[in-house]
Parts: structure tokens; C-alpha cells; sequence
């Protein structure tokens, strides 16, 4: 008998294990082993039922490679010990405001108040989101172009952008109807697009109300810090920012 595993049963299959005509067998059988083959051949039923019952339990081998077993199964992923980026971050703050999804209570933010969550197109291109600075800490400001205060402060919160400080973000959202209004605003005082963009569209200035602008925030890991209602010096916000990190 001749035997190999198959890919899969089907007819001159016998319990999944393949059954060559005995011909095919004797091409096979080694010259010096021909007296033993007549010698056995009132014995060959028994062989090839013992035979049979081997290859049900053992695996079998071809071709020198062996199979030892088969899991269709997909693996499982161990749990990443060091927290990279390929394993989920737990959900901070599960009850957390949400602008984009108009979700949680839109109310007038305090000290110590979760951050609504919410995500905006910057003027240029890229996107701002709060909840991906939850480890860090952010200067979100409210202005308008046609604001005599909110104009004055830009230089100095572009200073403060500039200085570099590690986890630190600012991020000016105008109230202004077009963005193409901000897009020139930015153009002809050479500002930086990457920190203004606008909540025109949005339910952001919802979550984020206030009677008066510039109204700026101070964020430390999703949590409102100081909250500044009115223009501010550059020194002003660097001395909070400072604070707020522990400087």
C-alpha cells in the first residue's frame, strides 16, 4: 500500500487517506523486498486494516516533510506590554461632550470641566482634534478677524507657538463666516495656517459659548485650567502655560 494525506476527500478517498491500486504500490516496492511481499499475502487484509488504523492517529509523512497538525483558527494577537500605537487608548472620559456627534451637555465651561470633544479642517488642510492632545496641554482660542483685541493678540500667540515647548498646541478657532476670510488674514500677516482654522459650520462655538471674544482656554490633559476672557500679552500666557506644566 501506497499513502499520502489529501487536500480533501473525494472518490478513491478512504478516510482521508489515499488508496493507490496495487500495481501502482509494487512499482514502488524495493526488488529485495518481492519474497516478502507473496510471504505476506494471505496476511495483506490485516496489514492493511493495521495499516489504516496507524494513519488515522499518526501524521503522515511524504516526501520527507511531515504535518503535525492543522489550525484553521486565526491566531491571537498578545497584548502589547509597551502601549504602542497599534493598541487601543481607553476612553478617557466615556461621558465626554461631543460637538461633532451634538452630544453631552453644551454649557458654559468652568475650571476643572471635561474639554467638549470635537474635530476641525485647519486652513491648511490638516486636522485638529481634541482628544489627541489628552496627554498633552493646548491654548484653544475663540477670535475674529474683524475683532480690534483678538487681532492684537495674534503676534503674541504665534510667539508662543514658536517657542517650541514639548506637548504644547495652540489652536485659534475664528468665528468668522468664511474661512476664506481667515485664509487671507493669515496670508497677509504671514501667520501660520497650521494654528487657525473656523468653527463656521460646526457646533463647536455651542460647546464652547461665551458672550465675549478673544475667550481663550487653557487645556491640560482634556481638563479646562484657566479660562481668559479678553486680550492677554504674550507674557501673560506663557506665565499660565509655564504653571500648567509645572515649570
Amino acid at each position: 500500500m501506497c499513502y499520502n494525506m489529501p487536500d480533501k476527500a473525494r472518490p478513491g478517498f478512504r478516510g482521508g487517506i489515499r488508496v493507490h491500486h496495487r500495481k501502482e504500490c509494487r512499482k514502488s516496492i524495493p526488488v529485495n523486498a518481492s519474497f516478502m511481499f507473496k510471504l505476506t499475502k494471505g496476511l495483506r487484509p490485516i496489514i492493511l486494516l493495521s495499516v489504516f488504523l496507524i494513519m488515522t492517529v499518526v501524521p503522515c509523512s511524504c516526501g520527507g516533510s511531515s504535518t503535525q497538525s492543522f489550525n484553521t483558527a486565526a491566531p491571537t494577537q498578545a497584548a502589547d506590554p509597551t502601549g504602542s500605537e497599534s493598541t487601543p487608548k481607553p476612553n478617557r472620559f466615556p461621558n465626554r461632550p461631543n460637538a461633532d456627534q451634538k452630544t453631552g451637555s453644551a454649557k458654559e465651561l468652568a475650571k476643572g470641566d471635561v474639554a467638549p470633544e470635537f474635530s476641525v479642517k485647519l486652513i491648511d488642510g490638516t486636522t485638529f482634534r481634541m482628544s489627541d492632545h489628552d496627554d498633552g496641554v493646548v491654548l484653544l482660542n475663540f477670535w475674529a478677524t474683524w475683532c480690534g483685541p483678538c487681532v492684537k493678540e495674534m503676534p503674541d500667540l504665534q510667539k508662543l507657538s514658536n517657542d517650541g515647548i514639548a506637548h504644547f498646541t495652540v489652536c485659534c478657532l475664528s468665528v468668522d463666516d468664511s474661512a476664506s476670510d481667515v485664509k487671507t488674514f493669515c496670508q497677509k500677516n504671514s501667520y501660520k495656517e497650521s494654528l487657525f482654522g473656523t468653527v463656521s459650520g460646526t457646533a463647536i462655538g455651542s460647546y464652547y459659548p461665551s458672550d465675549y471674544i478673544p475667550y481663550t482656554l487653557l487645556i491640560k490633559d482634556g481638563i479646562v485650567q484657566e479660562i481668559f476672557v479678553g486680550s492677554r500679552s504674550y507674557a501673560d500666557y506663557r506665565k499660565a502655560v509655564d504653571a500648567v506644566m509645572g515649570k
